[in-house]
């Protein structure tokens, strides 16, 4: 090894402090029944659904609702076509502040998710899916 200013420069700043002697901590994994605990699955014809106006009268279908307000809708079908009831229920879940999500949207879908500068992504949902789905998103 040879020593020139900068080693000497480089060993006299960079002497050991108290923090380099903290143990890095192991990370953390929690087991799979305890994070499945996180998402709630929502259908139509509950109170749940109903307070987020994904009521039965209107719509058919499911969806996940996570503790950090993600909404991950699996499955829609309205009732009533071409009555901007999907619009709406999208708008007001974003107005509300929910970070909507649409796994595997049809082409239909895809136009209204469109309409709010939603983008396609690849997810990996293993409770539902065995493979990577389509999963359409907010930036």
């Amino acid at each position: 090894m040879v020593f020139s200013l900068y080693t000497r420069i480089f060993f006299t700043f960079t002497t050991p402090s108290p923090f380099d002697y903290i143990p890095i901590p192991p990370m953390v994994r929690f087991p799979k029944d305890l994070i499945h605990m996180t998402a709630q699955r929502i259908e139509t014809g509950t109170h749940a659904s109903d307070t987020l106006g994904f009521s039965e009268r209107l719509f058919s279908g499911w969806l996940e609702m996570y503790e950090d307000n993600r909404l991950y809708l699996h499955y829609i079908i309205s009732r009533e076509r071409n009555e901007g009831h999907t619009q709406a229920l999208l708008q007001r879940w974003l107005t509300e502040g929910y970070d909507v999500r649409v796994v595997m949207p049809r082409p239909i879908m895809q136009h209204i998710l469109k309409k709010f500068q939603f983008v396609p992504s690849i997810e990996r949902l293993s409770d539902h899916y065995d493979n990577d789905v389509e999963v359409w998103y907010q930036p």
